[in-house]
């Protein structure tokens, strides 16, 4: 992936080009880390001290710095951006869904056997199944079998993400009973080690 950057008019100003679609139509503007805590790619781009505020376009990023040199901040921004992009990542957050209470009966029991099954899905990083390690958020079962699998990975951008979410969908609909499956990533809240199971935390050394 090759990133190009073309100057602007104001020398504060840097336009990356990824050579791929950012927004696809519309132009959203960041002007400071709060606003951006909806993008995992703004959030990012944030960490780097310097970077004051960003807009996004059809097929460009604009970078506003504070302070501090093009030349030293171009190379982690290039590599932010080419991160991102490979990961497969979305460039807004899904918004998370309003909370669901769980169904009695014969849909709780359903819901179960798949959490049962999901923990056949290994994060590649940690070499620990998602669901000990507090990845699956909520697993919803309809009257009719369709199932809604609400998910997050360890960190936003996470390259593994597609592979997650893949074996998620595919450990669901193997469980009898089971209609068409939906995974929904979110990152609200976000994950955190405390999420994990005692046997997770036990399994990494984490100390309450």
């Amino acid at each position: 992936m090759f990133i190009q950057t073309e100057a602007t008019d104001n020398p504060s100003q840097l336009r990356f080009l990824p050579g791929q679609t950012v927004t696809g139509t519309e132009i959203m503007e960041f002007a400071d880390k709060q606003a951006a805590s909806v993008s995992p790619l703004a959030t990012r781009l944030f960490e780097i001290d310097g970077v004051s505020a960003l807009s996004f376009g059809p097929d460009w990023i604009l970078i506003t710095r504070q302070k501090g040199e093009w030349q030293h901040l171009k190379p982690p921004l290039l590599g932010i951006i080419m991160e991102h992009f490979m990961s497969g990542a979305p460039i807004l957050y899904a918004p998370a869904r309003a909370a669901t209470p769980r169904l009695a009966g014969e849909e709780n029991i359903l819901a179960e056997e798949i959490r049962t099954a999901l923990h056949r899905v290994i994060d590649p990083e940690l070499g620990y199944n998602i669901v000990d390690l507090g990845l699956i958020y909520d697993v919803i079962v309809g009257s009719d079998g369709d199932v809604l699998v609400q998910m997050t990975t360890t960190t936003p951008g996470c390259p593994a993400t597609n592979y997650l979410m893949e074996g998620s969908r595919e450990c669901a609909a193997s469980v009898e009973g089971v209609g068409a499956v939906e995974v929904e990533l979110t990152y609200e809240p976000r994950w955190s080690p405390e999420m994990m199971s005692e046997e997770a935390k036990a399994h990494f050394g984490i100390v309450a």
